[in-house]
């Protein structure tokens, strides 16, 4: 089941957000590991990530892993501007903007297409203006569901544009690992493996008893409509942005 039939839900996702805007602002920064926040990592650029340095890792195992890392300590003002900032862009790109936090967010640009063209010309158009007018790299999904668009975004990172078109999710999302499902931590993953379950395509050819039978009622009738792609939702327009802190 779609809200429509064409691919006009934009995930929008800036990249290592409070670590980019570190590496904005301070020029010897950009490219080198940078980790925000010394007794835990709140944040860490690509560049640290690539070192195995982790959001929620201890600061001491942060430096271990990766000695040379610049330790920064947060600044939150900072952060909050920047998103303001990000959604302003979002906000004159279209007028159907639901926040999920201070860093991303899902647009939904149906009925835009002859003021402002297709999808992909409004995506791509929405990141420059994101990197010129705010200096930040931000990496997009685009498909017809706010699953398929967040899972697009997550596979494009970093500082990616990636369209899901009509007819082709399920060839796109079946041989991804389970992981990519909303819902699907350690545990349930850990479940699944046992039963040699590693791919959201394998969790589809499951009928829908035998994965509530596995993972309780609700997580298995969620992750047997998210693994054919059936996510009714639409955008909620005005939905407040969490806090920094969540």
């Amino acid at each position: 089941m779609f809200v429509h039939g064409v691919a006009t839900i934009l995930h929008a996702d800036l990249d290592a957000f409070y670590a980019s805007v570190e590496q904005r602002d301070d020029p010897r920064l950009r490219g080198r590991p940078v980790i925000v926040g010394a007794g835990v990592v709140l944040a860490a650029s690509y560049e640290a990530k690539a070192r195995g340095i982790r959001t929620a890792m201890t600061g001491r195992q942060a430096r271990r892993l990766c000695p040379e890392a610049s330790v920064v300590s947060p600044r939150m003002s900072a952060y909050s501007e920047a998103s303001k900032a990000v959604y302003r862009v979002f906000e004159e790109t279209t007028p159907l903007v639901e926040g999920l936090s201070i860093d991303e967010a899902f647009l939904d640009v149906r009925g835009l297409e002859r003021i402002s063209g297709t999808p992909t010309e409004i995506a791509v158009r929405l990141r420059r203006r994101v990197l010129e007018e705010v200096g930040l790299p931000i990496t997009v999904g685009v498909a017809r569901t706010k699953f398929l668009a967040k899972v697009a975004s997550g596979v494009a990172k970093p500082d990616g544009l990636l369209v899901v078109p009509p007819g082709s999710e399920l060839a796109f999302l079946h041989p991804l690992p389970v992981e990519r499902l909303w819902g699907v931590g350690a545990v349930t993953a850990a479940k699944l493996e046992q039963r040699g379950i590693r791919t959201v395509g394998q969790v589809a050819l499951l009928p829908q008893g035998a994965l509530v039978g596995m993972l309780g009622r609700a997580a298995g009738r969620h992750l047997h409509d998210l693994a054919h792609n059936r996510d009714p939702r639409a955008v909620l327009r005005g939905r407040r942005r969490g806090s920094i802190g969540s």
